[in-house]
């Protein structure tokens, strides 16, 4: 086995290599993809053998020595291999999955960036944003590799030192005990509770070694990478320093609290604290290089008002609008914590999608910026949660903005079921605003059931639910609403034309 496995490692036999086909260099030039997953293999070649045979030597030395110590006096000696191979094959992927990231990104770009350039097709500029792309799409398959690669050998070689140790155990005419009292002398020095102890683990110290099973490998090389405190306040610090405004509450999820639970405005925007350290710093400046992306495509669109009427959709996937879509991305992807930056991002654009801006209310940078997050919300579906908690808890002239609502709903972006949102709006029809809210639900209701058709009823039910209660109500219902419960009612039991 050894170092010679892990540096024969064909990339292909194991993943399937994201290429782009968007890039505008391989729509020009389709035969370089099979040259660029020649470069990312040979990037992972050069990777993978270090990576691996560091994190398996310490992960083998370390495991051995606890568990000769913790299971000396156990009769099972599968039992002893089972708690080794569970405790080492985490301890050497974490180590590996640590190790090789960023390694493994710059020999990537490294690779398909020389490979590029020699063939003097590309500016520096086109051959550099080419390799960024590719490496941040192929990051986190390649880390998945190098860890199979690590777990593979830790266990090989955790055999090959354990089954040497259990050889001494055997030795003609010597007692199992006496043997580890003559050599292990110093174990009576240890405290009573880390003591071997006749008949092997009880089940609350083997439960240590089954841990290791448990936890997530990526969780533990985070812990490992960024040591304790985890990213809690990263995350929140970020979203405060990227989104400027007051009316943008911070998801408690967002800021450390529990999952999905959402702060009201008034306390996110009280006692918050900057954060510092390296977390930190590397999410601000991911987020800077993503308002850049934004900044630039404001100005792309707003040159001329022809281009500004234009969809998305008529423009070559060449154009520097769509390869703007695409950069960003990137830049998202190639952060350590890429969820934590899609959705500070993802944020800041719904903000301008029909803000009081030319961009933001013009057809193209509406496309553009809906098209963004749609490639946001690909990288983690935490986007679609987030954007869909901090509408239904925005005031009400961004909650109830039917433009905005009909823009992001065909897209997926805006969960009209959720049960946070329609909650939110069913508070809003019993305010002072209670007609206007109805009226934009039900608007935005027609357009994206009735008329558009992007969403099926049964996409938006409990919303149906509650407009056919206020149907049912002592006010007589408006005829835009009875008309809309109808229609859904009979694309439900599929009679729709």
């Amino acid at each position: 086995g050894g170092d010679g496995d892990a540096q024969n490692i064909n990339v292909s036999n194991y993943i399937s290599i994201n290429i782009n086909h968007n890039i505008a260099i391989f729509q020009q030039y389709p035969h370089l993809v099979a040259a660029v997953m020649q470069s990312v293999n040979q990037a992972l070649k050069d990777i993978v053998s270090p990576v691996v045979e560091r994190s398996v030597t310490i992960a083998c030395i370390t495991t051995r020595e606890l568990v000769l110590k913790d299971l000396a006096l156990e009769q099972d000696e599968q039992q002893m291999k089972q708690a080794a191979h569970m405790m080492v094959q985490n301890l050497a992927g974490s180590l590996a999955l640590v190790t090789c990231k960023e390694p493994l990104r710059h020999s990537m770009c490294n690779q398909i960036r020389a490979m590029l350039t020699k063939t003097s097709l590309f500016d520096a500029q086109t051959v550099d944003q080419a390799a960024q792309l590719v490496a941040a799409e192929n990051l986190e398959l390649g880390c998945n590799l190098i860890e199979k690669a690590a777990t593979d050998k830790a266990v090989r070689d955790m055999d090959v030192a354990l089954d040497v140790a259990l050889l001494h155990r055997h030795k003609p005419g010597t007692a199992f005990h006496d043997a580890f009292l003559q050599g292990q002398a110093c174990m009576r020095y240890l405290p009573e509770a880390l003591r071997p102890k006749a008949g092997g683990l009880l089940p609350h110290q083997k439960r240590v070694y089954e841990d290791f099973a448990r936890i997530p490998r990526d969780r533990m090389a985070q812990m490992l990478g960024s040591g304790a405190g985890g990213a809690g306040g990263a995350d929140s610090s970020a979203l405060r320093a990227f989104n400027e405004g007051q009316n943008m509450p911070v998801p408690m999820a967002m800021a450390g609290g529990g999952g999905g639970a959402q702060a009201p405005p008034q306390q996110a925007a009280q006692g918050q604290q900057g954060v510092a350290g390296p977390q930190g710093d590397h999410m601000r400046l991911a987020l800077e290089k993503c308002a850049a992306c934004l900044n630039k495509a404001e100005e792309v669109v707003l040159r001329s008002a022809q281009l500004a009427s234009s969809p998305l959709s008529a423009l070559p996937q060449s154009h520097e609008l769509q390869q703007l879509i695409f950069q960003s991305r990137a830049l998202v992807l190639q952060s350590a914590a890429r969820e934590e930056v899609a959705v500070a991002y993802a944020l800041k654009l719904v903000r301008r999608i029909y803000d009081s801006s030319k961009f933001g209310r013009c057809q193209l940078g509406v496309d553009w910026l809906c098209n963004t997050l749609v490639h946001l919300a690909d990288v983690t579906k935490r986007v679609i949660k987030e954007v869909t908690l901090w509408i239904s808890h925005a005031e009400g002239d961004v909650r109830l903005n039917r433009e905005l609502a009909i823009a992001l709903v065909p897209h997926r972006l805006l969960n009209l079921n959720a049960p946070e949102y329609v909650k939110e709006v069913s508070k809003a029809f019993e305010g002072s605003r209670g007609p206007q809210a109805l009226e934009t639900v039900v608007g935005v209701l027609q357009v994206c059931v009735v008329e558009k058709r992007c969403v099926a009823p049964a996409d938006c039910s409990r919303l149906l639910d509650v407009l056919a209660k206020l149907a049912q109500g002592p006010r007589k219902p408006p005829d835009t609403l009875l008309k809309l419960l109808d229609d859904a009612r009979s694309m439900a039991r599929g009679g729709a034309g």
